[in-house]
């Protein structure tokens, strides 16, 4: 009886496994990375952001497309919106991969933890991953860091939330529940990290919205981008935690022409308490 037991666990472990592999997959897509060591950041590279356009006629976007990100939000290329929008998204934990890419670090989940919904569409979270330093200049300033929640249609379509992190002295709760998964990342490509929540995004926080594309090959376009107004708190050590694994290097691209698209800025009222 025993015997016969083993072939219907095999079947049951390898079926989970394959799940794992698909969602990895899925999220890897999502995120619109290219082979990394295709690709460089280096400026002075023949790889480099300048030349990513022409390494692969794939690849053609990040030289020819009119909305490419990052950009730089300013008060220049700011709309107020007159209808303000609360952010609409909906996170539980679910079990997780760290994966080193080369260049960036990503959070991939087994299965989607949740969605972001915009206007009538709904969108799937897939994956996490980060920037350093951030690819997004506010108010023209860049930051040491920035994290990008990649969410996907069934269609296809691309909306991302990106969050800005200067240095500070509260550390970041989702790195918090990755340290020890970063650390074994040093010596590993992929680290099981159990049962991991995403980023809480507070639906009253203000937000900048603006039509843009991948920031890396193939720089597909259009993505749907917020950017949130906020910038969050990150420590210097959680920061050397994500740019160890990669060698401690750069992994940012330039910002890109504006083309005159506009940014819009929504910042949701507050709730008015009636005095008594």
């Amino acid at each position: 009886m025993r015997n016969s037991r083993i072939p219907f666990q095999w079947l049951r472990a390898s079926l989970a496994l394959l799940v794992v592999l698909q969602s990895q997959v899925m999220a890897t897509e999502a995120s619109g990375v290219g082979a990394d060591w295709e690709y460089s950041y280096d400026p002075c590279s023949d790889l480099g952001p300048q030349h990513w356009g022409d390494l692969h006629q794939e690849w053609e976007t990040c030289k020819t497309g009119e909305q490419q990100s990052p950009i730089s939000i300013k008060p220049s290329n700011i709309i107020v919106s007159p209808s303000p929008r609360s952010l609409r998204t909906n996170y539980d934990t679910r079990p997780a991969f760290l994966h080193n890419k080369g260049h960036e670090i990503l959070v991939n989940w087994t299965e989607s933890p949740g969605d972001l919904v915009i206007g009538e569409k709904t969108y799937h979270l897939r994956q996490c991953h980060w920037h350093s330093p951030s690819e997004h200049e506010l108010y023209g300033k860049r930051y040491p860091l920035e994290l990008h929640m990649v969410h996907t249609t069934p269609e296809g379509e691309i909306a991302v939330i990106g969050t800005l992190y200067e240095f500070g002295h509260f550390a970041d709760p989702l790195l918090n529940q990755l340290s020890e998964g970063l650390i074994a990342l040093q010596t590993q490509d992929n680290v099981y990290v159990g049962t991991i929540r995403p980023p809480h995004i507070g639906e009253r926080e203000p937000y900048f919205r603006y039509s843009g594309s991948l920031t890396t090959p193939p720089c597909g376009e259009p993505v749907t981008w917020t950017v949130m107004k906020e910038v969050k708190s990150v420590t210097e050590s959680q920061l050397a935690s994500l740019r160890i694994p990669v060698h401690d290097k750069d992994n940012a691209r330039p910002v890109q022409p504006i083309n005159g698209r506009n940014v819009y800025m929504y910042k949701p009222p507050r709730e008015v308490h009636a005095s008594s």
